[in-house]
């Protein structure tokens, strides 16, 4: 049944309406799923009010949401209480909540606030951006990585680029793809970078990143105030 303003229905029942080029998506409380797929029709299943205007697409809604995109599409989403999921290959990824837990399965880039909850990010082919202030944060590969926590394990693996590694008091575990520069810092924790084989890393005693030697691959700055600190080449 095609989409019009304002929409509203109960869970359960299907809507459907051309494939939008991005979806916002906001829930007070409750669970919100995305599933992406080549040519899938877009469509909500859920307690929602939805809206258009141009390539956006609004999703208002409360308890489980459950969101059918075309791949590709980006996505903004927020909620105070409820867990996000994300599956399939989609655009860029924003996306909030105050408590609960993020997976995003396949992201062009994603940009990540969590307050309370565990945060586990698989493919990005981008910027992948994390702020959580209490909880583990993982990504599987990405390009750049910019991560920041205050409380929470740091697990960034298959990076090929720049990699900014941030944490109070938690662990951070950094394996890079290629030789790109790193800067890991964190006041109570053990801090490990993996680098490629044979990659020569220019280590700086002050900590600054300048000044690299010529014949160094790329610069690693790690910085634990009360852990141990290993930078290999694997």
């Amino acid at each position: 049944m095609p989409l019009s303003a304002g929409t509203f229905r109960p869970y359960g029942r299907v809507m459907t309406t051309d494939p939008p080029t991005a979806v916002r998506i906001a829930s007070d409380m409750g669970r919100i799923e995305v599933f992406a797929a080549a040519g899938s029709p877009f469509r909500v299943e859920g307690r929602a009010v939805v809206t258009t205007d141009g390539g956006l697409t609004t999703v208002r809604g409360s308890g489980r949401l459950a969101v059918f995109v075309d791949a590709g599409t980006d996505l903004t989403i927020g909620t105070s209480v409820g867990r996000i999921v994300v599956k399939g290959p989609v655009g860029h990824v924003a996306a909030s909540t105050d408590t609960g837990r993020i997976q995003i399965e396949q992201a062009a880039s994603v940009d990540i606030r969590c307050a309370t909850g565990r945060v586990e990010v698989g493919e990005v082919t981008g910027t992948c951006r994390v702020r959580s202030n209490s909880g583990r944060v993982e990504v599987g590969s990405c390009c750049d990585a910019d991560i920041a926590g205050h409380s929470g394990r740091i697990e960034v693996r298959a990076v090929n680029g720049r990699v900014e590694a941030h944490s109070v008091s938690g662990r951070i575990e950094v394996e890079m793809a290629a030789a790109n520069d790193v800067v890991a810092e964190t006041v109570s924790g053990r801090i490990d970078v993996s680098l490629p084989a044979g990659t020569v890393a220019h280590q700086p005693v002050d900590g600054a990143s300048d000044g690299r030697p010529p014949e160094c691959d790329c610069t690693v700055v790690a910085r634990s105030t009360n852990g141990k600190v290993v930078v290999t080449a694997r």
